[in-house]
């Protein structure tokens, strides 16, 4: 009996807790507008809801996107489906989602356990940088093992307070160093061990000189292996690309350095594939590179402490 109070005390506290979180969050956004039917998702993916956001989202801009998401219990099974966002205007596509949708949870899930236990977590952020114009957003379960599942995606999965942001661009505009400040701009060498280096054409800068890399597949993983090179020199040597991120700490020299990524393999599929993010404590950027054993790719980044 005890047990049985318990169990119902935990129930009313979490239906509570959503409900005020429900609150809080439409309160933010109450003219968000949801489509009745969802927009048709790709094949393996299954779309719970799609919203028509106030301001479209545009290139040059990043953007906070949080929701809470539930699912409803069964009595004697789990379930667990990643989730996915997709920006879109028009129909949906999924090919270059992965270059600019960023999950800021590692490996994003709907976990639903059954009575007493309740889901891991309901709350979920993403970060967008949008690559063209996009007014609406569709929140989607990926079922793509296309197993048969004991749930109804239509109405069994609640998605609710979804709202999209700007990130404030916070990086200082350039300034011109002060005489007493000692600005190194690398000779860039042809090859590095043994690798013709190619130039991304990617450029970001930063106000601080201690920043972290994080490094981690963003699509297939196939076990590729990367050594990265800070100015010529070996910074962040033989590491696994995972799903997850890995983290490092970098120490950048005033004025210019030159981020290079050095495959150690190929993987399964060639070419090697890494997504590389600087942030630092006020700004955050994600770089996309592919080496190959004869290249290797950088980009650049001003340090303008």
């Amino acid at each position: 009996m005890i047990k049985k109070q318990i169990f119902h005390r935990k129930r009313l506290v979490l239906f509570l807790f959503c409900f005020l979180a429900m609150i809080t969050v439409y309160a933010q956004n109450e003219k968000l507008s949801i489509l009745k039917i969802p927009k048709t998702p790709p094949s393996g993916y299954e779309s719970i809801l799609t919203t028509k956001l106030n301001k479209p989202l545009r290139p040059g801009a990043a953007y906070e996107i949080g929701f809470w998401i539930f699912g409803k219990q069964l009595p004697d099974q789990s379930y667990s489906y990643p989730i996915t966002v997709f920006p879109s205007s028009n129909d949906i596509v999924s090919n270059g989602i992965s270059d600019i949708v960023e999950s800021v949870q590692s490996s994003p899930k709907l976990e639903v356990n059954p009575p007493p236990s309740f889901s891991t977590r309901g709350h979920f952020t993403f970060i967008i940088r949008p690559d063209r114009i996009y007014d609406h957003l569709t929140i989607a379960l990926d079922n793509t093992d296309n197993k048969p599942s004991s749930i109804n995606f239509e109405k069994d999965i609640t998605v609710i307070g979804v709202f999209a942001k700007p990130l404030p661009n916070r990086a200082k505009e350039k300034t011109l160093p002060s005489k007493t400040t000692r600005v190194i701009k690398p000779i860039i060498p042809k090859k590095i061990a043994e690798r013709t280096l190619i130039n991304s054409n990617k450029s970001y800068s930063v106000s601080e000189s201690d920043v972290q890399l994080g490094l981690y597949d963003h699509r297939r993983m196939d076990n590729d292996i990367v050594t990265v090179y800070l100015n010529g020199e070996v910074a962040i040597e033989h590491v696994q690309l995972k799903r997850e991120k890995q983290f490092f700490n970098l120490a950048l020299q005033p004025g210019e350095n030159i981020i290079t990524l050095h495959a150690e393999n190929l993987g399964e599929v060639a070419p090697n594939t890494s997504a590389i993010i600087i942030k630092t404590k006020t700004n955050e950027f994600m770089a996309i590179l592919e080496s190959d054993l004869g290249q290797s790719s950088y980009f650049k980044l001003m340090c303008e402490n």
